[in-house]
């Protein structure tokens, strides 16, 4: 039998699937709430503080409780390219390439990798549009003995990870990754049309295949609108 979260957050997640509960339409107050499933102010804490974790709702710190816009939600749960995450929730995305090259391998990206410094990797650069504007920078690091040839063949729907697994064989099966807010430089604020300095997501992310060996270092830099979300249990 479920709990009585449970039974409150489902409650409340069928009615923002069905449509009664629209993007930034407001929750009554915990207390309301309450009232309303008959358990404590607690309990209902417990269930939005869920649909919050999992991005159906957020919350507006002296305001209220909101229903989360599903387009922009992307979900840390899941491996997934950037554009799988978006094309999920119903959006257009499509890649502009900004660099294709094979480079020597230097710093954090040779580190993450596990490289000799110098040796042969596949560098990419590419502008993500989300309905035609633009939301995301992404350079990629590949170690070029893995994909050879990466830097001249198109990319399938603009994914990465789709084609190193049927170009290459080449499977991402988890990744480690850290996200935290920077200024936009000048490059950046260009490239995504927002003012130097405006806030940016920046998500540093290194994939492994199964056998633990890394197949990729990336580093983004996003709008914040495209927020990313995460489901976490005890």
């Amino acid at each position: 039998m479920a709990l009585a979260y449970e039974r409150i957050s489902d409650d409340i997640r069928s009615q923002i699937d069905a449509g009664s509960l629209l993007p930034a339409d407001r929750l009554p107050a915990e207390t309301a709430l309450a009232e309303r499933y008959g358990v404590t102010r607690m309990t209902v804490r417990h269930a939005l503080t869920s649909l919050v974790d999992g991005g159906y709702l957020y919350r507006r710190h002296g305001v209220g409780t909101f229903v989360a816009d599903p387009a922009r939600r992307r979900s840390l749960n899941r491996l997934r390219s950037f554009a799988e995450e978006l094309r999920e929730a119903g959006r257009e995305v499509s890649t502009e390439m900004l660099a294709s090259a094979v480079v020597p391998a230097a710093g954090e990206p040779a580190a993450e990798l596990g490289l000799e410094q110098g040796e042969e990797v596949v560098f990419l650069a590419r502008l993500r549009l989300v309905d035609g504007g633009p939301a995301a920078v992404q350079q990629s690091w590949v170690p070029r003995r893995l994909a050879p040839g990466l830097e001249d063949e198109p990319l399938l729907e603009g994914s990465l990870y789709r084609t190193l697994e049927a170009r290459f064989g080449v499977v991402a099966s988890y990744a480690d990754q850290r996200i935290l807010a920077v200024a936009a430089d000048v490059a950046l604020a260009e490239a995504l049309a927002v003012e130097p300095g405006s806030p940016l997501l920046q998500t540093d992310r290194t994939a492994r295949d199964h056998r633990d060996v890394a197949v990729e270092h990336a580093r983004s830099w996003s709008r914040p609108e495209f927020e990313l979300v995460t489901h976490l249990e005890r």
